[in-house]
């Protein structure tokens, strides 16, 4: 098993001095989030420019990619929200094989609407389970 980091753990102002943080403490496995590149964690868009870039400067340092952030709130109670989350992880999924990887990390959410991470009682729902499906 090879070590790996969140790469958002690193905030710096460039991609290439996120890429060095990760670098300078020997790892070279991350889950990457779009926001260490200048965009949301999921982006209305991507350009396919820096897909590629994100790929050159994770190659020209020996760092793979293993994963890309695409943590919504998936049973959101609002579906507007809900939809509009699962357009972004369709866009960040079209970026994934320019970046190396084919993965994708997710989480189920909650249904308090306005913390995604709040424990919410509805969250055991058959009605939860059948937003997140």
């Amino acid at each position: 098993m090879m070590p790996g980091i969140f790469a958002r753990t690193f905030s710096r102002p460039t991609l290439e001095e996120n890429l060095d943080a990760i670098l300078s403490y020997g790892l070279h496995h991350v889950q990457y989030n779009l926001s260490c590149a200048g965009l949301p964690t999921l982006p209305d868009s991507i350009e396919p420019a820096l897909v590629e870039r994100i790929r050159r400067e994770t190659t020209a340092r020996g760092i793979t990619i293993n994963a890309l952030s695409g943590t919504y709130n998936m049973i959101h109670p609002d579906p507007t929200v809900r939809k509009a989350g699962l357009q972004h992880l369709r866009v960040l999924a079209t970026a994934c094989k320019g970046m190396g990887t084919s993965i994708i990390t997710i989480c189920t959410g909650t249904c308090d609407a306005t913390d995604m991470w709040r424990w919410h009682p509805d969250n055991t729902s058959e009605s939860a389970w059948m937003d997140l499906c």
